[in-house]
């Protein structure tokens, strides 16, 4: 089957599912500061100032705390994320853009809490463990917050908390 007949099958049966009154779902969502976890062998101390995960938006979420739960659409995606590190009130010369290391899924009636850790996450100036983050996941953080100016992909680790000692 070529590409274009498949597109145009699928298009067929989300417009049959659509008409059908088939609907979307919800799940609910929450994001686990889980920095402190004490089965990793380190522990940042990453205060998470921003988040965002399938067009829902989160506050600050203190080491150890878990946000309030979010309804969002079932689907799957990165949590993006600023972080600020080692210091609770977020200041942007000490935040950072991050976000999970994998997609997360959430499907309908679900109601999941995220764990955000060392093991889990991704950055644009990793230390030894911890994946860089992908171009589009971090230019679509930038496109959350512009205010805090972060750094273009090319020169992210010219953001300040990546010169940090």
């Amino acid at each position: 089957m070529s590409a274009a007949a498949m597109t145009r099958a699928l298009m067929i049966l989300l417009i049959a599912l659509v008409s059908c009154g088939v609907e979307e779902g919800s799940g609910t969502v929450s994001i686990k500061n889980d920095f402190d976890n004490p089965a990793m062998a380190k522990n940042p101390p990453w205060t998470i100032c921003r988040a965002s995960y399938l067009g829902a938006t989160f506050g600050t979420i203190g080491i150890g705390e878990t946000s309030a739960a979010q309804t969002v659409t079932p689907g799957l995606d990165y949590v993006l994320m600023v972080a600020a590190w080692d210091d609770p009130t977020c200041q942007v010369e000490h935040s950072l853009p991050i976000a999970s290391k994998n997609e997360e899924e959430v499907v309908d009636g679900q109601d999941r809490t995220i764990a955000i850790n060392m093991a889990s996450h991704q950055g644009p100036c990793p230390p030894e463990g911890v994946a860089p983050i992908p171009e589009a996941v971090y230019d679509r953080i930038l496109t959350l917050w512009p205010d805090l100016g972060f750094e273009p992909y090319a020169r992210r680790q010219e953001n300040p908390q990546c010169k940090a000692p």
